[in-house]
């Protein structure tokens, strides 16, 4: 495995110094570290129980600081300024992502059971920031469009998560008929709630210390940054020992900070963002190499139609719903709802759930077909994004605002 490393790592060095011009040709962050892997995988970079236990921790890593990084935007002024369109579209469209989804799964899948086919709808229905990078670089597109779409792929992922975990938890009660339907339900409800009530607590003391030890000159502005990376592990860990989910903690937390520091959380998000963009790279690979493979070799044909629907369908048909009422033109809800990739919390929330709950009987089929999702999107969207003006006939900033 050690070796695999150099060629990591001097891929990601190539692709930073040249990002410019690669962007510019319509490839993709994702796209490279994604091939890059499905190469390696497809050679002898078999998936085995230690680097998929090494992907597992990567991945929480990783899906706990863009949570975080993520929730710190949502600040109470910033929720003001949010515009009706992303309300909309995290508010009512992503519950409809999810609801249509599970219809077309049990349409598509026929003989899965419905908790199942919720849980795979709940997984593909967030969407990634990462594979919108190349719409927000573009300055083609209007500048409402982009921030909308920016704020609507920021958020949905932690929003997305309670379902993910209640559906999971359902679906795993079903496979095993010794837990009762209401045990189950209210232990799905403990880790959701125990996780909010950490993440609220912990926020609120360590935002208003913040301000404490900033006032009075206390902390040094760099190592305040190291700070913020410490208390995300110290709310992810302390979730998980007094039994909440540990990702709905470190999601709340962050929002919860956010309002109660006094003091610009912006370095400290863009510190973040960074780590979590490097480990992203990381991820991107890590699911080529581990996961693409194998879902490749399990997907069947109903499979597959899932994830052409799925992107062709459900997230368009979601949106167009969700946005009746706004002051947006049929070509802007077409290009929001195309341009819902399938990225990071997909493949990171499928992880999530083989680990925690390996007992589903359709697990082997949920992954792939989630897995595969993202290796269609990350390619379908990150070429398609280049054309959007055209495609979509978008020009300049004459966007209306929402």
């Amino acid at each position: 495995m050690e070796h695999y490393l150099v060629y990591i790592a001097l891929a990601m060095l190539l692709y930073c110094m040249f990002s410019a011009r690669i962007g510019a040709a319509g490839i993709t962050m994702p796209m490279v570290c994604l091939a890059l892997g499905v190469v390696l995988g497809v050679g002898d970079l078999a998936l085995d129980m230690e680097r998929a236990t090494t992907f597992h921790h990567l991945a929480e890593v990783t899906l706990a600081l863009l949570l975080f990084a993520d929730a710190t935007s949502l600040r109470g002024k910033t929720l003001n300024q949010i515009s009706q369109r992303t309300r909309r579209m995290l508010l009512l469209g992503l519950p409809l992502a999810i609801g249509i989804g599970a219809l077309v799964n049990l349409l598509v899948l026929p003989g899965w059971p419905i908790w199942e086919a919720c849980l795979l709808a709940a997984l593909l229905a967030p969407t990634d920031a990462a594979l919108g990078q190349s719409i927000r670089s573009n300055e083609r597109i209007p500048q409402t469009l982009r921030d909308a779409m920016n704020a609507e792929s920021g958020l949905n992922d932690g929003l997305a998560l309670p379902f993910v975990i209640f559906f999971a938890g359902l679906a795993a009660g079903t496979a095993d008929p010794a837990l009762g339907d209401a045990a189950l339900l209210s232990l799905v409800a403990t880790q959701i709630g125990t996780g909010v009530i950490v993440g609220l607590l912990g926020g609120i003391a360590i935002g208003r210390l913040t301000n404490l030890v900033a006032a009075r000159g206390l902390m040094e502005k760099d190592l305040g940054q190291v700070g913020l990376l410490l208390f995300v592990g110290f709310i992810f860990f302390a979730a998980e020992h007094v039994g909440g989910n540990a990702f709905v903690a470190v999601f709340v937390a962050g929002i919860a900070f956010a309002n109660a520091a006094t003091v610009s959380v912006l370095p400290a998000r863009h510190f973040l963002e960074s780590d979590g963009q490097f480990l992203a790279m990381l991820s991107f690979f890590f699911i080529g190499a581990l996961f693409v493979p194998e879902a490749l070799a399990l997907l069947t044909p109903g499979g597959l139609l899932v994830v052409v629907l799925s992107l062709l369908v459900v997230r368009p048909l979601a949106i167009w719903i969700s946005l009746i009422g706004t002051e947006t033109s049929a070509s802007e809800r077409l290009f929001y709802g195309w341009f819902g990739p399938r990225g990071l919390a997909t493949a990171l929330f499928a992880v999530f759930v083989a680990v925690d709950f390996g007992s589903l009987p359709l697990l082997r089929e949920i992954i792939a077909i989630a897995i595969t999702a993202v290796l269609v999107s990350a390619f379908a969207h990150g070429i398609t994004a280049k054309y959007a003006p055209e495609i979509f006939r978008l020009g300049g900033d004459r966007a209306r605002g929402g």
